[in-house]
């Protein structure tokens, strides 16, 4: 089902254009997604920026770190995904990645441990020689 309200789409497309000025030129298929509902681009757009681009006190690197955990807490994918693939960017480490998977295997459990291992395909299995 796609929206075909020719209003809403120019409104939604406004929004998404925003956005991805936000993103440094980039939006996701879930950003265009949400674009069947203008209203829900517009709050999205709103929170993003709230968190990433006002009154930003945490260091770029810890904040990935953060948004990464929370998708690994929540079993969210594409966050697990995206926000370790940021965090390397943004200077974490190898270790710094496996310390927040170490805490949430404490916090979690390892029904959450398991998942994270399986999603994250940045890092390879090691040899068992």
């Amino acid at each position: 089902m796609k929206q075909t309200d020719e209003e809403k789409l120019k409104r939604s497309r406004a929004f998404l254009q925003k956005l991805k000025e936000a993103r440094g030129g980039k939006i996701m298929d879930s950003h265009r997604t949400m674009g069947n509902d203008p209203s829900l681009v517009k709050m999205f757009l709103e929170q993003y920026v709230n968190c990433n681009k006002k009154d930003v006190q945490i260091p770029r690197k810890y904040r990935e770190l953060i948004v990464m955990a929370i998708g690994m807490a929540t079993g969210t994918e594409t966050t697990m995904k995206v926000h370790s693939r940021l965090a390397l960017e943004n200077g974490a480490t190898l270790d710094e990645i496996f310390e927040v998977i170490r805490i949430i295997f404490f916090t979690c459990g390892v029904t959450k441990l398991l998942p994270i291992l399986e999603t994250l395909d940045m890092f390879e299995p090691i040899d068992e020689n």
